[in-house]
């Protein structure tokens, strides 16, 4: 019987196969439906002005907060990017003005002299690689969001939303007992609520 571990990994490139392949156009859809979702769901109510979000630059078939991110901007939310602080991530504030640097993964971040801890943000949306209707996340392996986050208290800000393709879902995920548990999850079609 495989471990956990090696049916995660196992899994996670099944996962991340299966979004590569979708079109530029399914990719475009998607983000545009994904923003919808958002805008209908209880979470736009919680992400007005004077908030201050993190989300991320998709790569990797991942689906594109793109078009969120142009929502968010246009009601004055205050946005921010994940730049690698060793094994974890630190915030940087991210602008149409933004300058860019490319980290060790070949991924590009904002050039910034000042970045925030991710417990002084209001909400972070995360790429996922797979998830379960249950909260279970599977992400890319690194473990970077989940020690961000490991000292986030239950109830308390941030709010974690994973994004991900609906073709993402799983029925079961094996879970480990370092990841961090999601707040909600947003997809083209669904929103979940977990807490």
């Amino acid at each position: 019987m495989p471990s956990p571990s090696s049916s995660r990994e196992i899994l996670r490139r099944q996962l991340r196969q299966t979004r590569r392949h979708l079109s530029n156009e399914e990719q475009a859809l998607a983000a545009e439906q994904l923003t919808t979702q958002f805008v209908s769901s209880p979470l736009s109510n919680t992400l007005t002005q004077n908030t201050r979000v993190a989300l991320y630059l998709s790569n990797d078939g991942e689906i594109s907060p793109d078009s969120l991110c142009e929502y968010l901007w246009q009601h004055d939310v205050d946005l921010y990017l994940p730049v690698l602080d060793g094994k974890a991530l630190r915030f940087a504030r991210y602008t149409s003005t933004s300058k860019w640097a490319e980290n060790r993964f070949g991924i590009k971040e904002p050039v910034a002299s000042e970045t925030i801890d991710g417990l002084e943000l209001d909400a972070v949306f995360l790429p996922l690689v797979g998830f379960d209707i249950e909260g279970g996340r599977l992400g890319m392996g690194g473990g970077f969001y989940d020690r961000t986050f490991e000292h986030k208290q239950a109830n308390q800000p941030p709010i974690l939303i994973g994004l991900a393709h609906d073709c993402q879902e799983v029925a079961k995920l094996p879970i480990e007992s370092w990841d961090v548990p999601l707040d909600n999850i947003l997809t083209p079609s669904t929103f979940i609520q977990l807490t």
